[in-house]
């Protein structure tokens, strides 16, 4: 494992060379891209690089060893749904624009020889083994990297046409399960909004409203992932349906320490007159997020001079 280590460290430098230079030759700016621009190139082409060829370790080794491993649909999702967001392109898209196929093979080729040398053979135990290592070392590091970077912008637009966006997003629905969280939560802001962000290139595609699937699709996100933001989302859209199930929903959000949950919760308790519960969830929301202290401190003037804030309507928040 070592060895492979070392050899896809090394390859990754190699293999994402030119496309560093192609990712900044292609910036659409008449002047050259700044430092900071040529660093993200790098930064987003290393990062491809490396799963790209992660994906590719894993099809080798599943034809030389007549065993199926292959990158989780999860983590795909995840990785296409990371650069559609942040630079247009899917994660096909990148690697014919920017990989070197013919290189590529080559690198792949000597990667798994050496692998096989180091585990042994083919033998069963140590290929999984050597697959769950990737996924825990190499993939999802990977993937966790890729969607804290920044968007990149100027890569020439490569987007579906309105008819293909719409047929994308009834696919991607029927096939919710088998995607990425994030990817899962965006195409529930879509139905909640009406309004489908399928990657920066194609940002306002008009889709219909479903609160009810969208309910669903923040119930699998809260079930797979029970995070304080997730009930809360879940809350926000079980509203649309339900007020009063919604209620221990954004309570219990509010208590595991979301700020959106917590300043929901705050409002709310001023909404329906109980102005030290609301004080009380203001302050903590702002103890939470202080950047957002100001805003916070508008609700609660509106509450010491009105006695309730603004947004309140038949008691609820709006």
């Amino acid at each position: 494992m070592q060895n492979l280590l070392r050899a896809l460290v090394w390859g990754w430098v190699i293999v994402t060379g030119p496309a560093v230079q192609t990712v900044s030759a292609q910036h659409t700016d008449t002047a050259p891209p700044k430092a900071e621009q040529r660093d993200l190139a790098r930064q987003y082409a290393q990062l491809i690089g490396r799963l790209a060829l992660t994906e590719k370790l894993f099809a080798a080794m599943s034809a030389r060893c007549e065993i199926e491993l292959t990158m989780p649909t999860q983590a795909q999702s995840a990785i296409d749904y990371a650069l559609r967001q942040q630079t247009g392109y899917t994660f096909v898209q990148w690697q014919q624009s920017f990989s070197d196929p013919k290189y590529e093979a080559r690198m792949v080729s000597k990667l798994i020889d050496n692998t096989l040398t180091d585990i042994g053979g083919c033998e069963a135990d140590a290929v999984e083994t050597w697959y769950t290592g990737m996924e825990q070392n190499m993939l999802q590091p990977g993937i966790k990297k890729l969607s804290s970077l920044p968007h990149f912008w100027g890569l020439p637009p490569k987007s579906p046409t309105k008819p293909q966006l719409s047929v994308i997003f009834r696919q991607k629905l029927q096939h919710y399960k088998t995607l990425s969280i994030a990817e899962v939560r965006g195409l529930a802001r879509a139905l909640s909004s009406g309004i489908y962000t399928y990657s920066t290139a194609a940002f306002a595609h008009p889709v219909s409203q479903d609160n009810k699937q969208a309910v669903e699709l923040r119930e699998f996100v809260y079930h797979s992932a029970p995070t304080a933001e997730h009930l809360y989302e879940l809350a926000n859209s079980v509203q649309a349906l339900d007020k009063p199930r919604a209620l221990p929903l954004f309570k219990k959000a509010a208590e595991q320490g979301s700020f959106y949950a917590q300043r929901w919760w705050g409002n709310y308790q001023g909404c329906v007159g109980h102005s030290e519960q609301a004080l009380h969830w203001l302050e903590e929301a702002k103890q939470t997020l202080p950047a957002e202290a100001s805003y916070i401190d508008d609700i609660i003037a509106e509450i010491n001079e009105l006695g309730e804030p603004t947004n309140c309507i038949d008691g609820w928040v709006h």
